[in-house]
């Protein structure tokens, strides 16, 4: 019991041990792994344990929590002080016909949990669950175990909640300070603080949107969508060109992925965004190029000649290569700037004026 509470506040005063906290309480209840869930006006944030992680998404992905029962009924009762199980939530039979039932969590094994509510410093609704008990009854069985834990874990909770908005905070002091304009994202997009820079560019550029950061350039924002869904820009991070609505370059996210201690300090933060807007008075060298869309060098030479409207044969004579590496170098720049044709790239890196 010792060795559990120490666990909980130690994720209190360090959030990117919650996951690794609640699998280890998990195991000692014959679950499988944990959630923390935080509900607030910009809606559901969850930090799940690594043994959930998968589930947790793809039930997010599948639409489950635009109106899950689970979380629902529990929030109504947020008074009750304790763990209540999905089977205190629900009927037998509608375990047995609810479609977030048979459809989703019975075929997983995940149909039994048990879950509590806390009432956050911010006076969001934190949620504390274990899935994917055995059966109901080992999850009723474990409540009395969990309700001693309940004061410990809503302890670390608010501590946890604390420590992250004080970092943030002190993170976009330092943004504001310069004048960027920087957004903070969670893993899936979604807007979880800004600089004072980055406001203005609200609904003009980018909107914060319900579950993820918009853009207003459909093909941007379709381009955005896709590289959520891929390591890609976990790993390296990646720049986005923002359009008017002419076609021309109007601006640059660039998406940085917080990593190694900038992700143990905001373990909620998942990426740093930057809006740059260029404002050279000619075409942008190879150089700039190349920091604002992760171009090689070569790349780089290749989209500015693009640009100046040169063909790809004139382009094979400057370079010294041949059609078919032309070819591979603009299939390469059409992805990283979300174009498709060479008279959409030029258009694209003639609007950054």
């Amino acid at each position: 019991m010792d060795s559990l509470i120490g666990t909980i506040y130690e994720a209190g005063a360090l959030p990117q041990f919650w996951g690794s906290m609640l699998d280890g309480v998990a195991l000692q209840i014959n679950a499988l792994g944990g959630n923390l869930i935080t509900s607030s006006p910009a809606g559901l944030t969850i930090t799940s344990s690594p043994s959930v992680e998968l589930a947790t998404r793809e039930f997010n992905e599948a639409g489950w929590n635009a109106d899950n029962s689970r979380v629902n009924r529990l929030l109504a009762r947020a008074n009750h002080p304790g763990f209540l199980t999905d089977a205190d939530l629900h009927t037998a039979q509608e375990l047995a016909s609810l479609p977030i039932y048979t459809e989703f969590l019975t075929p997983r094994g995940a149909a039994a949990g048990a879950a509590t509510v806390i009432t956050g410093a911010n006076h969001d609704g934190i949620v504390i669950a274990f899935e994917a008990f055995t059966e109901h009854a080992t999850a009723h069985k474990a409540v009395p175990l969990l309700n001693r834990l309940r004061p410990h874990f809503a302890r670390a909770a608010v501590l946890s909640s604390t420590v992250q908005q004080e970092r943030a905070e002190t993170l976009l002091e330092a943004f504001n300070a310069t004048r960027t304009p920087v957004g903070l994202l969670d893993a899936k997009g979604k807007l979880l603080m800004a600089s004072d820079a980055f406001d203005p560019l609200l609904d003009d550029l980018v909107v914060d949107g319900a579950f993820r950061l918009r853009l207003m350039d459909v093909e941007a924002d379709n381009h955005l969508a896709e590289l959520l869904q891929t390591a890609t820009l976990t790993n390296k991070g990646a720049s986005i060109a923002l359009r008017n609505d002419k076609k021309q370059g109007a601006a640059v996210l660039h998406l940085i992925p917080a990593r190694r201690q900038a992700r143990d300090l905001f373990s909620k933060v998942a990426y740093f965004t930057v809006i740059a807007h260029p404002d050279n008075t000619s075409l942008p060298s190879a150089d700039v190029l190349s920091a604002l869309f992760d171009l090689t060098p070569t790349e780089a030479r290749v989209t500015r000649g693009i640009a100046m409207g040169q063909s790809t044969a004139e382009l094979v004579r400057e370079l010294n290569v041949t059609q078919e590496t032309i070819k591979s170098h603009l299939k390469k720049i059409f992805a990283k700037t979300a174009t498709h044709r060479q008279g959409d790239l030029a258009l694209l890196i003639t609007g950054f004026r």
